[in-house]
């Protein structure tokens, strides 16, 4: 039965070789698009949009996903969404601000500048295109979300310090954020699945081919 299991083991090594010579090549292509100091930018927009908020709260719905807006030509809000924090005080906007901050570091250190880009440009254009489709705006916070995941995936044995004192390994926190999707998706409405898997179109378009293969394995192991 071990000897059996070689081949299947080294037919999915090949398609996971495969995915990832594919995003490389998309990579070659358009090298270009790659942001810089990307997770600086997006942290910064955050905290300067939140901070006007706080003095301004009508501020964030000039750049908020509004499909309407955008079909009559509003086109930046594609992107601009991405730089409302969620509302909240001062103290826990600042501290929106460094996780994701340092949540996208991590994952420029992993994947390097123009992966980086991909990542988050592929998240935008899907919550975009699901908003359009159902004529509802969506947040940031399923793509930000997607990012963290995308974190607990690579980096999972990296402790941190919850609520400032308690050390947890990343995949702990990883799993528990995978326990709220799979509670949305089961007991949330249209509009909350909707915009969950669309946050997640991006997650899926890195890790979605390792998550298939690693549960043919399991299923292989169990036969």
């Amino acid at each position: 039965m071990q000897f059996s299991d070689v081949p299947h083991r080294e037919t999915l090594d090949r398609r996971m070789l495969y995915h990832e010579g594919m995003l490389r090549r998309i990579e070659r292509r358009v090298g270009f698009l790659a942001l810089p100091d990307l997770p600086l930018f997006l942290a910064g927009m955050n905290a300067a949009v939140g901070v006007l908020s706080l003095f301004k709260p009508e501020f964030p719905a000039v750049l908020a996903l509004d499909p309407a807006a955008l079909r009559a030509g509003q086109v930046w809000r594609a992107l601009t969404f991405l730089f409302i924090p969620p509302e909240t005080g001062p103290l826990w906007l600042a501290v929106w601000i460094l996780v994701i901050y340092a949540v996208m570091r991590a994952l420029e250190r992993s994947w390097g500048e123009l992966r980086l880009t991909i990542f988050f440009l592929s998240g935008a254009a899907a919550v975009t295109a699901a908003a359009l489709a159902w004529g509802a705006g969506f947040s940031s916070g399923p793509l930000q979300l997607s990012a963290f995941l995308a974190f607990a995936r690579l980096q999972g044995e990296t402790r941190v310090l919850l609520f400032f004192f308690l050390p947890v390994k990343v995949r702990w926190l990883g799993a528990l954020a995978w326990l709220w999707v799979a509670w949305t998706l089961l007991a949330g409405g249209a509009y909350d699945r909707v915009a969950t898997l669309s946050g997640l179109a991006n997650y899926a378009l890195f890790f979605g081919r390792e998550h298939w293969e690693e549960l043919r394995r399991a299923a292989m192991r169990r036969r």
